[in-house]
Formats: C-alpha cells, sequence, structure tokens
C-alpha cells in the first residue's frame, strides 16, 4: 500500500513538472502520459526502497539498543 501512495505522488509531482515545462527537457512527441507516468514509476520504486530500507535501519538500531540494554 506504501507503494501505491509514494507512486501516486510521484506521478503527481512528475505531472506537475510537465505541465509547468518539465515537456522541454525530453521528447514527448506522443505518449507523454506514458512517458510520464514511466518516470513516475521508477522514481516511486526507487523512493520506496529508501523508504524499505530506512524502516529496517530503524528496527536494527531499536534491536541494538535493547540489546546493549540487556548487558
Amino acid at each position: 500500500m506504501k507503494f501505491i501512495k509514494t507512486y501516486a505522488v510521484t506521478l503527481v509531482l512528475c505531472y506537475v513538472f510537465v505541465f509547468l515545462g518539465g515537456w522541454m527537457l525530453f521528447d514527448f512527441s506522443k505518449r507523454f502520459f506514458v512517458a510520464t507516468a514511466a518516470c513516475a514509476f521508477i522514481i516511486a520504486v526507487v523512493a520506496s526502497i529508501f523508504m524499505a530500507q530506512e524502516e529496517r535501519i530503524d528496527q536494527l538500531e531499536k534491536r541494538v539498543k535493547e540489546l546493549e540494554e540487556k548487558e
């Protein structure tokens, strides 16, 4: 579910970028909606990987803290 939320936010931000002049940077001649959705998908995948990694780091920090308190 987090990935879908991340993808939706990224998709909206990409569309805002495209409509505010970002289309001049890329060649979206025929299918710029599909190209924007693909770019948003790739960005969302990368963002969700980093968010999952951050979650795991937080869990590991809690485990280390608990182990240090036991000693």
